[in-house]
């Protein structure tokens, strides 16, 4: 589904997490596995080549006057290497292979011959990588009521050969899962699993399988199902209807995103003839026109083996197990053409004389006609016929070429004008049938509305006249070389990539490996170019944009009441429905509602969930897996440390991480950092101005990223986890790059350039940088309102956190809010301020640099003059003290912290209002004391919970679309955090009552050894994760060796997690009891809803933050 929202990550929560921290906290795969569910349309800066992150690939260059192969291979070709021994299955027949050496993997396609279903195999040579399936079906909505969202949900509730209610949480709570996951697209539904163990593997593609073709939900035994993932009337406890349901919650929490209601809208005047004018996903007034009957309906018209593709990675073996499996199901269907016909998508046209103008309200807190509260957007419908090859990784480039950097000229000028607070829409979105081009700001002044279309038009056309030069075009394309290169450069398993790619053209009939081997299109974009130049790419704006009316201008204007209006519609429309009903009428909807109650509060019989496949303890490795990491303290003579990281896969690239210590600087500046970090990446330096900066980042590397990282420092010679007061840290400045090994020296050079030469922008410059900071932050509190939540309560707890907070959370919006103010009126104050800041870090001394290196043995051998050479230039550092022993000394920052926690974090309930539908609400708290061991086994009773009590509690009966908890290992600090949710009080009741819920488990004997199993086996699989890709191995050793993580600690983690039983249970139930007496809360949620819940007998008394 392609929605515009705040990418939903956990990982804001902590600045660094400690590995170990990692370890234990299984909510960032939980809010993973979410976000994973959405395709944005309008995507970010740094989503260049999305779709094509892991296709086949050429390396080019383009030097000044002509294009010239690098001495890089061309991945993507076919080659010589011998394939391995074709899978074989006489249920298939095989249509064609292929060798790709990008991947070292053969690729097979087969078609099931009796439903003429299409089946993918990729076959990597590394039998080491975790092991792949997918499942998709073709669904075209035909209205908005989210019937293919439901339906996602819907098909894992259960399913004839696994009945239990929910066998998708059996599996998130016990099985060595490394993606587990649907995902509903705009035309598209797909099933994607992976697992590093073979068994696991298959238990998860069984029970897949059986909820895509044999579903519960689609039953009248299972006509539940709907109500409670979809929507259904509820009686509240004062007699009146509600609405509730999962998706119906989910989706209220999309449309509360400005960003994203902008996008659903522009779609439906985009495409106003074909089916993505409906909404996959389902508007929230759509969603109760939803009947069963039409759900079911839905189904048999898309989920048949004729309409899907299916995929894995694996083995040989695992490919003709696999294909035995899937045609275990598929042979009980026949070839039906008419239905894979019906379901055809097709083109929207490009037809309209004049583009469209649409305004439409979007709900603020408070009106400011001072302060620009308009957003505008022009998107382009860019093909209404399928794109060659070629011309799409043409629009690739130019898209990097427009927006990719902060002085692409679209993306420059849009910034500069003043005109808004920031760029938003960014681009190219692609991975549909149907491409377009965005670009727009908010933050727009009512009267500035028209200026802003005007100069978006003008901009392009002053760009087709003047064109692009060399460089940019060369930058360009090498950074077209690294997003293709690069197979695995994000989270997800190699695989699960491929299959997604793969259905980009898979989906409407094509060639499944068109999306992932491109070699043929690269060397004709590469002669096409070569001949054209930068006429290549302004015939393309001039045709594709300016002489394109299919395109639409949607604005968005502020309303105060908009948000207030739409909540009282919602009730009185069922106010009025209850009304209407006879008493009959409703005391059937309230036996119904009583009968979903029943169902959720009954727990399946042993039987049943004994049915799910599952591991055993003794399918489980024992130990850890670790990666080495080669030390060399005093390098070449000099007080830096070298770290070094020897991996595989690498594919020739280096990657390097440049650490400064900035211990140094003041605490009371450290509010500042996150906006240097800001200006860093749109500022001059003493050597070069921002322009040729970018460009040669663009020529000489793959990118370069500025991070600011604190990392919680642990006691090397302690065996077990203390809870501490988290006051041993280090902070850093991290320039983080990556680039072939002839590039190494240059981007070192750069590296140390922006460190040591960066000036401070101007005051215009720093003007728009905090306005669009500011913009951004507010966009992020109302869709990712958990992570400010959870950032909030541990503030109050340790010294660490609140800096943490300081630096990412409510309290540095309120602080950018605070130096906007400088910059438009003290501007020489705060000028000075940001000076002082750079030096802190600008001097690069020897001893508070250190360097950490990935790559190939044989390319990290080959780069060692140029790190030398960087090495030893570094400033000896003699006119400054010595860096103390964080190990043994506390942060100065940590001291400041301390004194200011009561003031700054007071341990007290808060409420921080937003406008939007729906809420998130944290609870949380310490429930260890200083000094007390924090064990292993006490991960199992917190899987048990949050996998249980907790999700069907917060997520399946009070309609929340999810809810997290998790352990930080180091200070003990507990936190529970709902996402999306229609509740409040409820939610917060849940938590407490979780404690009661553990006490009753034990006394009934309900926490079989089954139950901690599988629990046991969750948290394992949360340990190991999936194979991590080269440049994350590297960075995970180098934080494990700064933090003090030891492998003894690890391992003893480990096995404290796989020796749990019933007495850690106990243990948790009595720390659960002091959390009840000593957490607070945050909710992040509208201020009605926080009033609301401050009366009566159970509400709670707030402190009301406001935005």
């Amino acid at each position: 589904m392609k929605y515009e929202e705040e990418t939903v990550e956990m990982e804001s929560i902590m600045i660094s997490e400690s590995e170990d921290e990692m370890e234990i906290d299984a909510s960032d795969l939980e809010l993973k596995r979410i976000s994973e569910k959405y395709r944005n349309r309008i995507e970010r800066r740094n989503k260049f080549i999305r779709v094509f992150t892991v296709i086949s690939t050429f390396v080019l260059l383009l030097s000044l006057g002509a294009f010239t192969l690098s001495n890089l291979s061309r991945h993507a070709k076919e080659s010589k290497e011998p394939v391995p021994s074709v899978p074989a299955h006489p249920a298939f027949g095989i249509m064609r292979s292929k060798y790709l050496s990008t991947y070292n993997a053969t690729m097979y396609v087969f078609k099931h011959r009796k439903t003429q279903a299409e089946f993918m195999a990729f076959v990597p040579k590394d039998e080491k990588q975790d092991k792949v399936f997918g499942i998709s079906f073709r669904t075209k909505p035909t209205s908005n009521n989210g019937v293919a969202h439901i339906l996602e949900h819907s098909v894992l509730a259960g399913s004839k050969k696994y009945p239990a209610k929910d066998p998708f949480v059996i599996l998130l709570k016990g099985s060595l899962h490394t993606f587990l996951n649907a995902m509903t697209y705009n035309d598209r539904t797909v099933y994607p699993v992976a697992s590093r163990n073979k068994k696991d593997f298959f238990n998860l593609m069984s029970v897949y399988l059986d909820a895509v073709f044999a579903p519960k939900c689609v039953t009248k035994e299972g006509e539940w199902i709907l109500r409670q993932e979809g929507w259904r009337y509820d009686v509240n406890d004062a007699d009146e209807l509600e609405i509730k349901g999962v998706v119906y919650s989910e989706m209220k929490g999309v449309f509360s995103n400005p960003i994203s209601l902008m996008s659903r809208n522009v779609d439906k005047f985009l495409f106003p003839d074909n089916t993505y004018f409906f909404d996959s996903g389902g508007e929230p007034d759509a969603i109760p026109n939803l009947t069963q009957l039409e759900f079911v309906d839905f189904y048999n018209r898309h989920y048949h083996p004729t309409n899907s593709q299916s995929f894995v990675s694996g083995t040989v073996e695992d490919v003709i197990q696999a294909m035995e499996l899937i045609d275990d199901y598929m042979k009980e269907y026949d070839y039906n053409p008419q239905l894979k016909e019906s379901s055809e998508i097709r083109f929207q046209k490009k037809k309209y004389a004049h583009h469209l103008y649409q305004s439409l309200p979007y709900p603020v807190q408070k009106l400011d006609e001072t302060q620009g509260q308009h957003m505008l957007t022009i998107t382009w419908l860019l093909n209404d016929s399928h794109l060659h090859q070629m011309k799409m990784l043409a629009w690739y480039a130019l898209d990097y070429l427009l927006v990719g950097t902060s002085s692409s000229p679209l993306m420059k000028r849009l910034f500069e004008s003043g005109l808004g607070s920031s760029v938003i829409g960014n681009g190219l979105s692609g991975g549909l049938m149907q491409n377009t081009f965005a670009i727009g700001m908010k933050g727009i002044l009512a009267s500035n509305i028209s200026q802003v279309e005007d100069l978006i038009l003008q901009i392009l056309r002053d760009i087709k006249r003047d064109g692009f030069s060399d460089d940019e075009i060369t930058a360009a394309l090498n950074s077209l070389e690294f997003q293709l290169r690069e197979v695995q450069s994000g989270s997800n398993p190699a695989g699960i990539d491929v299959f997604l790619n793969a259905l980009t053209t898979w989906n409407y009939d094509r060639l499944p490996e068109d999306a992932i081997v491109f070699d043929e299109a690269l060397d004709l974009l590469l002669t096409t170019v070569q001949e054209q130049g930068s006429n290549f790419f302004t015939r393309m704006i001039q045709s594709d944009l300016l002489n394109n009316n299919h395109r639409v201008h949607m604005e968005l204007h502020p309303s105060e009441t908009i948000a207030a209006e739409t909540i009282e519609k919602e009730k009185n429309k069922v106010k009025l429905f209850q009304n209407s009903l006879s008493q009959d009428g409703y005391n059937k909807i309230k036996d119904t509602s009583q009968e979903l109650k029943d169902i959720q509060n009954k727990d399946d019989p042993v039987e049943v969930i004994e049915s799910i496949p599952s591991l055993e303890l003794s399918d489980i490795d024992r130990f850890n897996v670790e990666y080495d990491i080669d030390i060399t303290e005093n390098i070449f003579g000099t007080s830096t440390i070298l770290t070094k990281n020897v991996v595989s896969g690498s594919s020739g690239i280096v990657y390097i991480d440049v650490g400064i210590d900035i211990s140094s600087l003041g605490f009371n500046n450290v509010e500042v950092l996150p906006f240097l970090v800001a200006m860093m990446t749109e500022n001059d330096t003493v050597r070069r101005t921002r322009s040729d900066i970018n460009n040669f980042i663009g020529i000489n590397t793959g990118g370069i990223d500025i991070d600011l990282k604190l990392i919680a420092l642990q006691d090397t010679e302690q065996a077990d986890h203390i809870a501490t007061a988290n006051k041993k840290m280090r902070s850093f400045l991290f320039f983080r790059g990556k680039c072939t090994a002839q590039n190494v020296g240059k981007t070192l050079e750069l590296i140390r350039d922006l460190a040591e030469g960066s000036l401070p922008v101007t005051q215009e410059k720093a003007i728009q940088i905090l306005e669009a900071k500011i913009a951004s932050f507010e966009s992020s509190v109302t869709s990712n309102g958990h992570s400010y939540s959870v950032m909030r309560m541990h503030a109050r707890y340790n010294p660490m956190s609140l800096i943490d907070e300081r630096l990412r959370g409510i309290t540095q919006l309120q602080s950018l809010k605070k130096m906007l103010d400088r910059a438009q009126n003290s501007w020489d104050t705060f000028e000075t301020r940001i000076k002082h800041v750079i030096e802190s870090f600008s001097h690069m001394s020897s001893a508070e640099t250190i360097l950490n290196l990935t790559g190939d043995s044989d390319t990290l051998e080959g780069i060692q003059t140029f790190v030398e050479t960087f090495i030893t230039s570094l400033n000896n550092g003699s006119n400054r003290p010595p860096l103390p022993n964080f190990f043994k000394s506390d942060h100065p920052w940590i001291i400041k912290a301390s004194q200011v926690m009561g003031k700054y974090a007071p341990v007290r309930n808060e409420g921080i209002s937003i406008s939007s539908r729906v809420s998130y609400v944290g609870k949380g708290g310490r429930i260890f004391d200083e000094g007390e061991i924090i064990s292993g086994g006490l991960c199992a009773p917190l899987q048990f919970l949050r996998k249980g009590f907790l999700w069907d509690t917060v997520r399946a009966k009070n309609g929340a679309y999810g809810v997290m908890s998790s352990l930080d290992s180091t200070d003990g600090f507990l936190y529970m955090v709902s996402y999306r949710d229609p509740q409040l009080i409820k939610t917060i009741e849940a938590y407490t009552e979780a404690e009661q819920y553990i006490k009753n488990q034990i006394e009934l004997k309900s926490i079989t050894k089954n139950a901690i199993k599988a629990a046991i086996i969750g948290c394992i699989a949360d340990i190991d994760g999936s194979t991590l890709p080269p440049r994350d191995i590297g960075w995970l050793s180098f934080l494990r060796y700064v933090s003090g993580s030891t492998k003894r600690r690890r391992q003893r983690w480990r096995d404290g997690v796989l020796a749990a039983d019933v007495s850690n249970f106990e243990t948790f139930k009595n720390k659960l009891g002091r959390w009840n007496r000593n957490s607070t809360v945050a909710v992040v949620a509208p201020l009605a809803a926080i009033e609301e819940a401050s009366v009566g007998q159970n509400g709670l008394s707030f402190e009301i933050v406001e935005l």
